[in-house]
This record gives C-alpha cells, structure tokens and sequence, in this order.
C-alpha cells in the first residue's frame, strides 16, 4: 500500500508542531535529527509526517509550504525505512573529507539535484521512496523500485562532487536573484521600471553585494535589505545622508539581526508622513 508523506522544515513553518496538531491532529512525528550527533537541533530540523491526500494538512502543504518548506513523498515501504533512509541523507561528505549539512528537502535543491540525474543513481538514492511531487506539478519517479535503505553514520555515506556543489549553489543564486527581482517588482517597482530583465537581474545582483559588504548573505536578510537600497542605491550605506545608517551598522554591541532591524525602523521612521503640530 502506498502512503504519502510530507517532509518539512520545522525552520521554515512558524509553530510547526501545534499546525500540525490543529490540521491533522498528529502529536507524534519523525524528527530526523533525533538519534544523530545533531540532536540538539531537532526543534529546528527537517520532520517527516503522514499525509492524506485531499486533507486539511495536505491543502495547507499546497497554499503555504510547498514552494520553500518541504516536500511531499510517497513511498510503499515501512515507514520505519523510509524514516531511516532521508535521516541518512541529512548530512553529505564534500571534497577535504568535510561534513556539511544537505537540504535535500527544499524543493529547489530537490529538483536541482535529482531531476536531470542519470536513472540508475537516481533510484539509488531515492531508496524506499517511490515518487517525489513537486511544485508545478513536476514529479520524480523511481523507475526501479526495491533499492537499499540508505543508513545514517556520523560519517556521511553521501558525496557530492565540487562540480555539483557549484551546480546546486549556482541554480540557487539565479533562483533567489529572480525571487529578489519579483519582490522588488511588488514592494518597490519604481527602481525596476524601464528596465529590461536583464538589468533587473543587475539591479537584483547589486542589492545582494552591497547587503554582503555589510554581512548580510541570508535569503531573509537580503529581502529586508532590499528596503534600503531601494532608497539609497548602491552608494548604501556611505553616501552623504548615510550617516545614523552608518552609526547603526557598527554597533558592535548589538547582533547583525538587532542591527538590521534598527536600520529598517530609522528607514521607516525617515520616510513616514510627520504628524503637524497643532
């Protein structure tokens, strides 16, 4: 019998666990960071859960989590397999015999990593799951069913090569570049009209160095910094007029979060309407 699942990240979906209570009254879920040398981050790791499909949980994974925060599998194994076998998968070994982390569960690296795979490695890595769905209808088959379960070990049984890495690193970047783009189109079209996509992409490009000159690489952190070079440009944050922009970003004393926050409330606080005295 297949059964369908859904692989979320908890990192992604604010007050996962009492959503998943409320949608599908499902108290107990499979952690895949439990049971590993990275238990300490399971309230922020990737969670596998049944799924039925047409279900209040399955019509919410589609509204609001299947573009960024999981994916949905089907698989006609044990569940315990199945658990076991993406919990082999949380971890990858990289060139240098270093460790790192795979968010194999973001749709995009999903796509980007299994879809033009050859069949034969494909299946492979799959193990016990039979089909992934993806957004815009696009699915991965595996065409050879009763495949190994992968086992997870502290040392990661899964390499990727540097020419994948770079692949995965680069298809993510235009990805986000054009994510960027479309929310500059919404919240700040005047710095986008006339341009050509091209430029857009330009334009998109130079919000994210000049925010990485600050310290700024994360996808949220790059979004909010878009305000501001919005309203200043390139020139951000030492142009002339720059300067409480410039006294907040180098209080050392406060996290690059706080920081970032200051700046986005001294930004609105600048460009919000002044009541009239009376």
């Amino acid at each position: 019998m297949t059964r369908a699942y859904l692989l979320l990240d908890s990192n992604l979906i604010p007050n996962l666990y009492p959503r998943l209570f409320e949608l599908a009254k499902i108290t107990v879920t499979h952690s895949l960071y439990l049971t590993t040398c990275y238990a300490e981050m399971a309230s922020f790791g990737p969670v596998l859960v049944p799924v039925e499909p047409g279900s209040a949980l399955a019509s919410t994974f589609v509204d609001e989590w299947e573009t960024r925060a999981g994916i949905w599998l089907e698989s006609d194994a044990n569940e315990i397999h199945v658990v076991e076998h993406l919990r082999s998968l949380i971890h990858v070994r990289l060139e240098g015999d270093v460790s790192a982390f795979f968010r194999y569960y973001d749709p995009c690296i999903t796509r980007l990593w299994l879809a033009d795979m050859a069949e034969a490695e494909r299946d492979r890595l799959m193990g016990p799951v039979r089909c992934i769905r993806l957004p815009d209808g696009f699915v991965i088959h595996q065409k050879k069913p009763d495949q190994p379960c992968g086992h997870y070990a502290a040392t990661p049984w899964l390499s990727l090569s540097a020419q994948t890495l770079e692949h995965l690193c680069k298809a993510q970047r235009e990805l986000f570049t054009q994510h960027l783009v479309a929310h500059c189109q919404r919240y700040f079209p005047h710095c986008l009209q006339g341009l050509d996509a091209q430029a857009q992409q330009a334009w998109a490009q130079g919000c994210q160095r000049n925010a990485a000159r600050q310290g700024y690489s994360a996808d949220d952190e790059v979004m909010a910094w878009a305000s501001v070079y919005a309203a200043f440009g390139d020139e951000f944050p030492d142009g002339q007029g720059h300067e409480v922009y410039r006294q907040l970003l180098s209080q050392r004393d406060a996290s690059p979060e706080r920081r970032l926050e200051q700046v986005l409330d001294e930004l609105i606080s600048q460009f919000s309407p002044k009541e009239s005295a009376v």
